[in-house]
């Protein structure tokens, strides 16, 4: 019999001073919701891994856990609210010499075994066949400069800038690599160009495009994540009948003129066109 399962991180705390979030959990929050009211997910089958429990051994163990016991025809969500950031690329293989990680609670700088955008790729690469994958990322993927706390009200950047780069700006010995900063990210385009058909097990949803923030604001007199709103709102308007390519596209007008950020929504084409976390 198919299954539904989640697995939803959420991380406002982080032991890096000055680094806290503040809708982070919220978001799991929602999303769960979300989840139960409209996608008939058990509640046993949604594990939530929060704040200090959201360490990059339990995230790890998580995500190998859920990929793991996936079988055809069950439908899986991966969501990760929290700070995103990158670091040098370590093999090669990016364009712009940067490797985008997620940050954990207990993330550590000098580690050289982060939660890279590789590791998810050879994670996600092991789902079997049959398997609805859907992975939603609320964080920043690039970006760089520091972020003091705001005042209430004020958005605030999901992003954690690398020490290194920090040290390379101030000095102007830059780094490898190109480090995008959030005062030129592109101008908003077409909806065209920010979906985009790709070979990859999943149906993946961020909340900006690589060279943007994603924003943690002040919404509806409580924070949460600028993209996993506009998310929850549009399930919750259409209760929950929308293919991916239609959450996109209601997302994009949510978030028009009140936030820079562009939403990307990535997968084969014929998977975006599906109903949302229904089974293929």
């Amino acid at each position: 019999m198919a299954k539904r399962r989640a697995l939803l991180i959420g991380v406002n705390s982080y032991r890096i001073p000055g680094a806290d979030l503040r809708g982070c959990v919220n978001d799991v929050e929602n999303v769960r919701d979300m989840l139960l009211r409209w996608f008939d997910f058990p509640r046993s089958g949604i594990r939530t891994v929060t704040d200090g429990r959201a360490t990059q051994d339990r995230i790890k163990e998580s995500m190998a856990k859920i990929i793991g016991s996936a079988r055809p025809g069950d439908v899986v969500l991966i969501h990760y609210s929290g700070h995103g950031s990158n670091i040098p690329d370590a093999d090669g293989d990016e364009a712009d010499e940067r490797d985008e990680i997620l940050c954990p609670h207990d993330l550590d700088w000098k580690s050289d075994d982060q939660l890279s955008d590789d590791w998810l790729r050879t994670t996600l690469d092991q789902v079997p066949d049959g398997v609805n994958l859907t992975v939603t990322f609320d964080c920043c993927h690039s970006g760089t400069g520091t972020r003091p706390l705001p005042r209430p009200g004020e958005p605030m950047a999901r992003f954690l800038p690398h020490p290194l780069d920090l040290l390379a700006g101030e000095s102007g010995r830059a780094l490898r690599g190109e480090v995008h900063s959030v005062r030129r990210q592109r101008s908003r385009g077409t909806l065209a160009g920010d979906v985009h058909d790709v070979d990859i097990p999943e149906v993946l949803l961020t909340g900006s495009r690589d060279d943007q923030t994603s924003a943690d604001a002040f919404i509806d007199g409580d924070y949460h994540g600028a993209m996993s709103y506009s998310m929850w709102t549009a399930v919750d308007k259409a209760k929950g009948r929308l293919t991916y390519r239609q959450l996109h596209e209601r997302m994009l007008e949510y978030l028009e003129g009140s936030y820079s950020q562009v939403p990307q929504l990535e997968g084969r084409a014929a998977l975006l066109d599906m109903p949302v976390l229904r089974p293929l």
